[in-house]
């Protein structure tokens, strides 16, 4: 079990990341979010892997053409195995869309080796999305396991018995704060309308709960995946990056000199330094201990107390039940998969 330590923060932020540079040469490689911070830094690396193919996505189709060039332009890539696809997270119609697109191309006849499941946001304001959902929530926590749901498939379908396929979502450190704000929700009718009441409004904690939710969400579907397993489910923390993270909430010059501030005083990353997290999630060695686990720094790391308490089992079965119910009626597809490829309770 763990606890944020203000002192293993400053030894992880000090540390030099390894830069893994594998033979992917046989793999077909997905990252969401890849027009900015770690999302491109992490295709960046991979392109230069030279995978077999790389989707990158983005959120509309300028966006993606523009991330295509930009990898060619910073690898000598000739572009033919980069394939980007547009992904809105903050639409369950664009996901499912997505999946069908996906689907639909000659090449998921193969699978999909690595779903590198890291798009996310911070957000100051209380927004809903034309689902009806928080913003943050169904960004970083519900349309993020909604597409890991739909790709699961693909997974399977690439995975061997020698090269388990690898589902990797970014997290946060945040998620160790998380459980402040479910102090009560062993008393909340729906743990999932709980969180998305605007009294759950500030911003940080909105982000912290929606990062400990992805590190339950992994932990579920790890233990519902037959043994062995065809998927290697992790999240994993970056590090405190400069990055695009908070792009929505530095509009006014002392955000962004607090932001800047924070930088210093926590020893941030630079979003290549933080991508070589991802990219060792996705494709660096000893995957199997990965499973169902949080990473940081390129190794595995001890989840939030939380988890491991009554309450935070209670809970994370509760979210569980409560997301396939919810993405069951958003996508006839879910219950179907979830029969086929995992154990039911």
């Amino acid at each position: 079990m763990g606890k944020f330590s203000i002192a293993q923060h400053f030894r992880e932020q000090w540390k030099s990341l390894p830069i893994y540079s594998g033979d992917v040469g046989s793999k077909a490689i997905m990252v969401v979010g890849s027009n900015v911070g770690i999302g491109l830094e992490a295709s960046v690396h991979l392109t230069r892997m030279k995978p077999k193919l790389l989707f990158p996505t983005c959120r509309d189709e300028e966006k993606c053409e523009r991330t295509r060039e930009v990898l060619m332009e910073r690898t000598d890539d000739d572009g033919d195995g980069i394939i980007p696809l547009p992904l809105d997270l903050s639409s369950f119609d664009s996901v499912r869309a997505f999946a069908a697109t996906f689907a639909a191309q000659p090449c998921s006849d193969d699978g999909l080796n690595v779903l590198v499941a890291n798009a996310g946001m911070f957000i100051r304001e209380y927004t809903t999305t034309s689902d009806n959902w928080e913003i943050t929530l169904q960004v970083n926590y519900l349309s993020t396991a909604l597409l890991s749901i739909l790709m699961l498939p693909h997974l399977v379908k690439a995975s061997t018995p020698e090269s388990p396929s690898r589902l990797v979502v970014v997290s946060s450190l945040g998620h160790y704060f998380g459980a402040g704000r479910l102090k009560n929700a062993g008393q909340w009718e729906s743990v999932l309308e709980g969180i998305n009441d605007r009294n759950l409004c500030y911003s940080g904690d909105r982000y912290n709960v929606t990062k400990l939710l992805e590190v339950m969400f992994v932990r579920e579907l790890a233990a519902r995946l037959p043994t062995p397993t065809p998927v290697v489910a992790c999240t994993v923390h970056p590090g405190f990056c400069l990055s695009n993270l908070f792009r929505d909430i530095s509009g006014k010059w002392y955000t962004r000199l607090l932001i800047s501030l924070a930088g210093v005083l926590f020893s941030a990353r630079t979003a290549e330094e933080g991508s070589r997290t991802l990219v060792h999630a996705a494709v660096g060695p000893d995957e199997l201990a990965m499973h169902g686990r949080y990473l940081s720094s390129c190794r595995v790391a001890e989840e939030a107390d939380y988890l491991f308490t009554p309450e935070g089992q209670a809970f994370s079965g509760r979210l569980w039940t409560e997301t396939i119910d919810t993405l069951s009626k958003v996508d006839g597809r879910v219950p179907d998969i979830v029969k086929q490829y995992l154990r039911v309770d």
